[in-house]
């Protein structure tokens, strides 16, 4: 039996349909896999820029805001990458063959490294994975370069950056969507404190679909700060569907009617 009465049609950023009579609680965060994949992706990815590493070490501009002269290191990043991804790999993987991930950009300047969901079932935050992965990128540089105990602190502040001195990994190589939890203003707030310009990185600028993957994450917050239990549950459901998954086509038809001339009065009175 449906919890809601109420059913929604789901149409593309093309303005084609793609699913009729949705029952309103298939799009909640916390049933709908789709979503629930994005939000298990979030917690899980790390970016690593080895290009970023490879250029400090050389300058030996570490830590941010540090340059110390003297304490400069030569890596090949770049010509060892196949040999570096395999040791990240092999340090974050908790048992062989599981769903360890590494994909490469740009001629492995930078690698995307998904860790094994065991690592943040194991965790109380998901900043288990950002630090895993450092540690790992810094100990694959390490074990490849042979470099010796008084230069691998320069290695792991190229990768780690100011930490722990800040809080953070400023001025570091390794970086996640999510700001870590010590930056969050208020409990809750990791995955609607996600940028903007993050998801429209993603989406590579497509208007509807970065609206409709910062309304995920933002209905995804709103349902991990509890603003979503018992009847208010059905009104962030409602507000998720009609504004982020512009359901009955209704952004869409907005934007088409109002977007060359409009004004928000012009909006305002299409809407109604």
């Amino acid at each position: 039996m449906a919890k809601y009465a109420d059913v929604i049609d789901l149409y593309d950023d093309n303005g084609k349909l793609l699913k009729s009579n949705v029952a309103l609680e298939k799009i909640s965060p916390l049933v709908n896999p789709a979503i629930k994949s994005l939000v298990d992706n979030a917690k899980r990815t790390v970016a690593v820029n080895l290009g970023g590493v490879e250029a400090a070490l050389k300058n030996g501009k570490i830590g941010k805001h540090q340059q110390i002269l003297g304490r400069e290191l030569n890596l090949d990043i770049a010509g060892n990458i196949d040999a570096i991804e395999a040791k990240i790999k092999q340090y974050v993987s908790v048992e062989e063959g599981d769903d360890t991930e590494i994909r490469r950009f740009n001629d492995g300047k930078l690698l995307l490294v998904k860790v094994p969901k065991a690592r943040i079932e194991a965790a109380a935050t998901y900043d288990a994975s950002l630090l895993s992965v450092a540690a790992a990128t810094t100990y694959a540089l390490v074990e490849e370069f042979n470099v010796d105990m008084f230069d691998a602190n320069t290695v792991k502040a190229a990768v780690f950056g100011s930490y722990p001195v800040s809080q953070a990994l400023d001025g570091g190589a390794c970086s996640m969507i999510m700001s870590i939890p010590q930056n969050n203003e208020s409990l809750g707030y990791a995955l609607r404190n996600i940028p903007a310009n993050q998801t429209v990185m993603m989406t590579h600028r497509n208007a509807m679909q970065g609206a409709a993957l910062a309304a995920t994450f933002e209905q995804a917050g709103q349902f991990e700060m509890a603003n979503a239990v018992g009847p208010f549950e059905r009104a962030q459901l409602l507000i998720y569907a009609y504004q982020g998954l512009n359901a009955n086509n209704i952004v869409y038809d907005l934007v088409k009617e109002n977007g060359q001339t409009g004004t928000v009065g012009t909006v305002m009175q299409s809407l109604v």
